[in-house]
């Protein structure tokens, strides 16, 4: 058994985590713990140790990880809020004796050249240097921004968890976000000429991926991991296959990218768009290797679960993209 406590799964993509962790943890083989800041009672009433912690209060911090071995931080919000409070934990971890520590990472395989991502360098620096086993998750793109905008009905899954629409179901956490592709408009504005591989994963997918790792006896520095390697023109091809349509497409090169990034309000979109182009999604199969038995989603089945038989309209450029 492994004493693990997540830090930040109360919303998006950490609860997801958490949830699925539920999930694969019926048999009571690992004790989950959840850092949060406020009380949690729905949580608390199906098994899991809720501790409250305040990130700028280091000794309530330290008493909170007391008896943790493995801190697994999928910490969100603003660059600010995930740098402060990780930062904090990474000493309390230390005081604490905690054994193993993974910082919010859960994207490519570097995070150089996009400012957006510049905390999270600092923090992957502190790890480094902080004296704890530690790894850094990779899984490339969730595979959720296929799921904006899709009307299908929730299954069994989401009405047990009491989502809202078969949508939120899909984005598993993500919030809706048209990111090159507009699964409904049925537009894509490639990074280069959309040829480059990339790795997708869904949320879930990841969720478990992580959960099998807490069994291995030590971390390496990087843990990646592969739902599906596709490239956006494939992913398109995928789509219009399903949606039967044919897609909008327009190519765009890096020049044009960086020159796009200079505008503050498109300067996550862009460099992000820049880093696909040049490989930043191709992350490594570590954890796939290791665990064979995990079968992902890949790229074709998420559409056909949540694009086939839906009624769409012919293809047309509007509000494509959401920068951020």
């Amino acid at each position: 058994m492994v004493n693990v406590a997540l830090a930040g799964a109360t919303t998006g993509f950490g609860r997801t985590v958490l949830l699925n962790f539920l999930d694969y943890n019926k048999d009571g083989k690992h004790n989950l713990i959840l850092l949060s800041r406020n009380a949690q009672p729905d949580l608390s009433a199906r098994g899991i140790d809720v501790r409250p912690v305040d990130y700028a209060n280091h000794q309530q911090l330290v008493s909170a990880l007391e008896g943790v071995h493995t801190v697994l931080s999928v910490i969100g919000g603003g660059p600010e809020a995930m740098e402060s409070a990780q930062l904090a934990l990474i000493p309390a971890c230390k005081e604490a004796g905690v054994t193993r520590f993974a910082p919010s990472e859960y994207a490519g395989r570097t995070n150089e050249g996009v400012d957006l991502y510049a905390g999270k360098e600092v923090v992957w620096k502190a790890v480094q240097t902080s004296g704890l086993e530690y790894t850094r998750f990779a899984c490339g793109l969730f595979m959720s921004i296929m799921a904006t905008g899709t009307p299908k009905p929730m299954t069994v899954v989401g009405e047990r968890e009491g989502l809202k629409s078969g949508e939120e179901e899909a984005l598993a956490g993500l919030r809706p976000w048209n990111f090159v592709i507009n699964m409904k408009a049925g537009t894509a504005d490639y990074p280069g000429d959309g040829t480059a591989p990339m790795v997708f994963t869904d949320m879930r997918d990841v969720a478990l991926f992580v959960y099998r790792a807490l069994d291995l006896e030590s971390w390496p520095e990087e843990l990646g991991m592969r739902g599906d390697v596709k490239s956006f023109k494939e992913v398109v091809e995928i789509c219009e296959k399903v949606q039967g349509r044919k897609w909008l497409t327009r190519n765009n090169s890096l020049e044009e990218l960086k020159k796009q990034s200079e505008n503050p309000g498109k300067q996550f979109y862009n460099q992000t768009r820049v880093g696909l182009a040049q490989g930043w999604g191709m992350v490594g199969d570590e954890l796939n290797k290791t665990f064979p038995d995990v079968k992902p989603i890949t790229c074709e089945e998420f559409a056909e679960k949540w694009w086939s038989g839906v009624e769409l309209d012919e293809p047309s450029w509007g509000e494509d993209v959401a920068f951020m």
